[in-house]
């Protein structure tokens, strides 16, 4: 089954039966656009991300043919752009425009089996809609996703931040990694160990836990080396004219042609969602990415030029 929703306010829950797919009306009973939607891990439930302040969590009554929605409400104070599952399908995360991470029970007695409380073993069982814990970002929270082993959770902000939240025991532990580069618009986990980052530098950017915790490390999609090579070959005198050119036209070193030039890129517009392709693996080989620009490029992770062992492949 595919799930789908629009700013029509409405989802569609898709089948495939002799080679057509039937659409199924899912009435999600909010005002305002539905933008992100899950299927929760183990294919019972979705959740509608939505600018109504609120997230559906649909499940499938079978006595009565039809899709059942459940709302998510409080606290949120504004439109929220992205949901994520916990592995266990009863813990859910939420990323908002007011600038916060949420964690919510997402337990449907009708649908799911004796309560998981996964990484918040220890904590009292909420029922359905109750938020266990909130973090908070310094803008708009636009991608939200769990490592494989349900015990890290990562949100990327629009303030160019990672943050990411590490279960076991106790309290959970945040960390924020600030980087240079323009800010996230999804984020995916590839291991316990790194994750991947997309978003408005055309450019997929890998995350890793280090000894000393989680930083930066590197971009997947890198100059090809006679395009180095040719830079260098410009060096000298030219070069030298062609600087001070620049700086009276425009106060830069460099050309706008030359600071902007990603030709050499995948993607040249923001990426906005990524997907592992190997799904029933702990650990990513292959993912594919869309962006802005229509394209869809697919990524082998063994044959690109990464440090692989900081990344746990």
């Amino acid at each position: 089954m595919i799930v789908t929703c629009a700013h029509d306010r409405n989802a569609f829950v898709w089948t495939y039966s002799d080679g057509v797919w039937n659409p199924s009306l899912v009435i999600l009973r909010i005002e305002y656009a539905a933008i992100d939607c899950k299927w929760s891990p183990d294919g019972r439930k979705f959740a509608v991300a939505s600018g109504a302040k609120c997230v559906p969590v649909c499940h499938y009554e079978e006595e009565n043919s039809w899709w059942v929605s459940k709302m998510i409400k409080k606290p949120h104070k504004s439109t929220v752009l992205c949901v994520a599952w916990h592995p266990n399908s009863q813990l859910i995360a939420t990323g908002s425009s007011d600038f916060k991470c949420r964690l919510f029970s997402a337990y449907v007695e009708a649908t799911d089996d004796s309560q998981d409380m996964g990484p918040l073993a220890g904590e009292n069982p909420a029922s359905f809609a109750e938020m266990y814990h909130d973090w908070s970002a310094n803008g708009w929270v636009h991608c939200v996703d769990w490592s494989p082993s349900g015990n890290v959770l990562a949100f990327g902000a629009h303030d160019s931040s990672l943050h990411v939240v590490t279960f076991g025991g106790g309290a959970p532990v945040t960390q924020v990694v600030r980087f240079t580069f323009l800010p996230l618009c999804t984020v995916k986990f590839i291991s316990d160990a790194a994750i991947l980052g997309g978003g408005h530098d055309c450019n997929p950017a890998v995350f890793a836990n280090i000894g000393a915790g989680w930083a930066f490390s590197e971009f997947c999609d890198k100059k090809p080396a006679a395009e180095k090579k040719a830079e260098v070959a410009t060096s000298g005198a030219a070069a030298a004219r062609a600087m001070f050119q620049n700086k009276t036209k425009t106060g830069q070193t460099q050309s706008k042609e030359s600071m902007n030039d990603n030709s050499w890129q995948k993607h040249q517009s923001p990426v906005t969602f990524m997907q592992q392709l190997n799904p029933a693996s702990s650990t990513c080989s292959e993912f594919s990415t869309t962006a802005l620009d229509g394209r869809i490029a697919v990524w082998k992770l063994p044959e690109m030029d990464l440090n692989h062992g900081a990344m746990g492949l």
